[in-house]
């Protein structure tokens, strides 16, 4: 069954609320024919999207580039002939000269007696595309600042143990390459230039003792001294604060002997730095080569829900975040020593990736990690949850009954499919089982709409707990059940007895007495007890003898026929003789 074939029901606006609110829109393609169709709601909705009027349902493609239309064309030709599933993003032209995305997905969609077709949805991601084009602006300028800065940078730790340098010191410091080496010490650099004279007259031995004095103190500084060789080097320290102890401090030297007269400049690009670190769109950890966490804002521990505890240790590993979240369940069922293992072992080998985790809360996230130059890395969290919220209620929309929660015909005709390749596998037969509530609608016409649904959801329930998980429960229409049973037997009247067992359990279930509790605004709540039987009719089926079609309408009659013969019964469909 193809979307030209809905009318103007529940199904209808159902596609119609998806297609306005979660922007999906739906797609078929005949290999046969080379065409496309789409439906008139979803092609409005990629007009809309485009920017582009007067489309029809075999023209789609045309909103595509010539080059997406080409890398299109050939993944979907690769996935109709292996028969695989097909997801792309594709940039659209726009009718405006805006930038426009969706996300397509596809799947063969085969129907017994027919050319297999091919089918799926595409959905706007044009405001996922930009924002995704924002943060990638927002860590380019982050990045083209850093190397835009002219000056001389040397990070000490709590033990003024050289930890990070960039490569302008050797020229603003004048230092030799083999005295700045990782964990060098900061009484080491700075004994060149005591020797040079560089802090003035006296003894360098003492000038260094005063100096390292000074260091130890973790204060902040600004000063102005001057190079052996004329230069004026502006000196700028600030400590920083990691758990709440000092963890050393930053120093910047810029030569400002050409630029003293520019420092509004400087002010300005300092104030841009600082901007963009506080106003990042997510948390940021930064750890070392050692995996000791060097820096980290404050989203860190708010969007991943870290304890203060694990701050206030004098160093924090990158093992030790690892396994407070595989003891409290964040990396899924497993032992938790084997998760920490295994993690930190990627680490030691950290390679740049981009992935999206959902944590135990049901926040989703998507966490980027990039490598640092001299060992360690930087990893990026952004809270992406709303959007995938958004595409739980659109499959939810698609594919399952609002009422009742159960699946609906569209995910019935895939179950069926599925069961029917399942049987052709196994040789066994199944069964398809079709209800009709026999006395529903004086309910409806007694009590309201409200009530009739009450009793609907209160009948799904019953058919739930009837069956197998494995088994399909879904809602036809109205007051009209479908349940599936699969891997009954290989013998005929073995699995027919089975079917009967089921059937008969679900009919006895569904005709107790429905206790229906109305609450009334601003009043007491009242009690309807109604009884409400069903009609059964059963259709076994195996292998691809029949038709989905025909399967259903072999069932649909057997329920007619319990009708007719008085309700509340069971009926088997026996072909007729030619």
């Amino acid at each position: 069954m193809t979307l030209e074939s809905f009318s103007g029901g529940a199904e209808h606006q159902q596609l119609d609320f998806m297609q306005r609110v979660g922007r999906v829109g739906y797609w078929e393609y005949d290999p046969a024919a080379e065409s496309f169709w789409l439906p008139a709601l979803s092609l409005k909705l990629l007009e809309s999207i485009a920017d582009i009027p007067g489309l029809h349902p075999g023209s789609w493609i045309e909103v595509l580039p010539d080059g997406e239309r080409r890398r299109f064309h050939s993944a979907l030709d690769a996935a109709v002939k292996q028969g695989l599933s097909l997801h792309q993003e594709l940039s659209l032209k726009h009718g405006q000269g805006a930038k426009a995305s969706i996300s397509v997905r596809g799947a063969p969609l085969a129907a017994e007696g027919q050319a297999t077709r091919y089918a799926g949805t595409f959905h706007d991601i044009s405001s996922e595309k930009r924002a995704e084009e924002e943060r990638e602006d927002v860590i380019s300028q982050f990045n083209a600042l850093l190397e835009s800065l002219r000056v001389g940078v040397t990070v000490f730790d709590q033990d003024l143990r050289l930890m990070f340098w960039n490569e302008q010191i050797y020229n603003i410091l004048g230092l030799p390459r083999a005295a700045v080496y990782k964990f060098a010490s900061f009484e080491e650099l700075i004994r060149y230039p005591a020797r040079r004279g560089e802090y003035g007259p006296g003894d360098p031995e003492e000038l260094v003792r005063q100096r390292v004095a000074l260091a130890r103190r973790f204060e902040p500084h600004r000063f102005e001294r001057q190079a052996r060789d004329g230069r004026v080097l502006l000196v700028e320290g600030y400590p920083f604060v990691l758990g709440g102890n000092q963890s050393g401090f930053v120093t910047t030297y810029t030569d400002i002997t050409e630029q003293k007269g520019n420092e509004e400049k400087l002010q300005r690009q300092n104030h841009v730095l600082s901007t963009i670190i506080e106003n990042f769109p997510g948390a940021v950890s930064v750890f070392g080569a050692d995996l000791r966490l060097v820096a980290s804002n404050d989203q860190f521990k708010e969007l991943l829900e870290l304890p203060n505890v694990l701050f206030d240790k004098p160093e924090l590993y990158f093992e030790d975040l690892i396994r407070y979240n595989a003891n409290r369940g964040e990396y899924g069922p497993g032992d938790p020593e084997q998760q920490v293992a295994e993690i930190v072992a990627r680490a030691r080998n950290f390679q740049p990736h981009s992935i999206e985790r959902v944590r135990p809360n049901g926040m989703a996230l998507e966490i980027r990690g990039m490598p640092l130059p001299d060992g360690g890395f930087v990893t990026i969290y952004i809270d992406i949850t709303e959007r995938k919220q958004m595409e739980d209620q659109v499959h939810q929309m698609a594919f399952y009954d609002t009422l009742t929660r159960l699946p609906n015909r569209r995910l019935l005709d895939d179950r069926l499919s599925q069961s029917m390749a399942a049987s052709k596998r196994s040789a066994c037969y199944g069964a398809l089982m079709f209800l009709d509530l026999d006395n529903f609608k004086p309910l409806n016409d007694l009590h309201g709409h409200a009530v009739g649904d009450l009793l609907l959801i209160e009948a799904a329930e019953r058919l739930r707990a009837c069956v197998r998980e494995v088994d399909t429960v879904a809602r036809f229409g109205g007051d009209e059940f479908v349940v599936m049973i699969g891997d009954l037997d290989a013998d005929k009247n073995e699995s027919m007895a089975q079917a009967r067992l089921i059937a008969e359990k679900i009919r006895v279930t569904l005709s107790a007495p429905y206790l229906l509790t109305i609450r009334h605004e601003g009043k007491a709540e009242t009690r309807v007890e109604h009884h409400c039987t069903a009609s059964i009719g059963v259709a076994l089926f195996i292998n691809h003898e029949a038709s989905q079609d025909d399967i259903l309408k072999w069932a649909d009659s057997a329920m007619y026929e319990a009708k007719e013969a008085g309700r509340n019964l069971v009926r088997f469909y026996e072909a007729k003789p030619a």
